[in-house]
């Protein structure tokens, strides 16, 4: 029987005894090129080998986490976490029994990264666990730009049509359980054909623009201000009566009409607002609201009802 000589990485744990230090020899090249990041517990429950993206991921050198116990680990990176997932909370991040463990997670510290973790228990006897945690940040970021994409109306940035809806939603919900006000704003900017047909699309555009940023600055953090469609906004005001909402639109339609200063040409804008009470459903309150943006537009425009 020939005996390998003993490498001279200073990433093998040396004090797992004969079995497992040959076999993290054999691993650690394969490790080393893998871009997730690798971790095989011994029996004794210390970390006999640890790859260089593990470490990068967790900020600390493979030789740092060598021979740390699964507590130890552990302790170290539930504090990186800002939320942990209720699973790795209570549980860790090593699996009891026979199980898998298979959760995402993201590690503030030392960067922003989300990583995939599957860790289990092996039969073997040169060592006990093996787990792998995958950067799958790139990953997470595409898909939430394709949400948020899906969900934002592309020329003013605001939110879009479907998005408002799930919200308007969640408010009628709110209301029925807890009786919390809600109030809604209908907007139509007036004569938007002519502005187009007389100035050109492309001062249309930037009227839709530029009436987006009035209406984003006329509400607070907690509004939602969506494109509603055309030339038609929609703005919720969770836990506001009618009377503010009046005051809302009205600083909008304000603030709308002293864009034609800054455009060169006319611009103004009337608004329909309504207090939904507990029993109406979606349909009912845009209809309302709906009718009174056109009491609004009969009236003479520029005002809101």
């Amino acid at each position: 029987m020939t005996t390998k000589a003993e490498p001279d990485s200073d990433i093998l744990d040396r004090s797992q005894g004969p079995n497992l230090s040959p076999l993290c020899e054999a691993l650690e090249p394969l490790c080393e090129t893998l871009e997730s990041g690798i971790l095989v517990i011994g029996h004794d429950g210390k970390i006999a080998l640890c790859s260089l993206a593990m470490g990068v991921m967790v900020g600390k050198t493979p030789n740092d986490l060598l021979g740390l116990t699964m507590q130890d680990f552990n302790a170290l990176v539930l504090p990186l976490m800002d939320d942990p997932p209720k699973l790795i909370k209570d549980n860790g991040l090593f699996p009891s029994g026979g199980a898998v463990l298979c959760e995402e997670f993201e590690l503030a510290r030392p960067s922003r990264t989300v990583a995939r973790w599957i860790a289990r228990k092996v039969r073997c006897r040169a060592y006990a666990f093996v787990a792998v945690a995958t950067d799958i940040t790139a990953d997470v970021d595409l898909t939430r730009a394709y949400e948020r994409m899906a969900l934002t109306d592309r020329l003013t940035g605001l939110a879009n049509r479907r998005a408002v809806e799930g919200q308007v939603q969640q408010e009628l919900l709110r209301l029925r359980r807890y009786q919390t006000p809600v109030s809604f704003i209908m907007f139509d900017l007036d004569h938007f054909k002519n502005i187009n047909d007389v100035h050109g699309h492309g001062a249309g555009d930037e009227v839709l623009r530029q009436v987006a940023k009035a209406l984003s600055a006329s509400v607070r953090e907690t509004d939602l201000v969506s494109r509603w469609g055309g030339e038609e906004f929609l703005v919720v005001l969770p836990e506001t009566s009618y009377s503010g909402a009046l005051i809302c639109a009205e600083r909008v339609r304000a603030r709308v009409e002293a864009l034609g200063q800054r455009l060169g040409f006319s611009v103004t804008i009337s608004g329909g607002v309504y207090q939904p009470g507990p029993g109406e459903s979606m349909f009912d309150l845009l209809n309302r609201t709906d009718a009174r943006l056109y009491e609004a537009k009969r009236a003479g425009r520029n005002r809101v009802c």
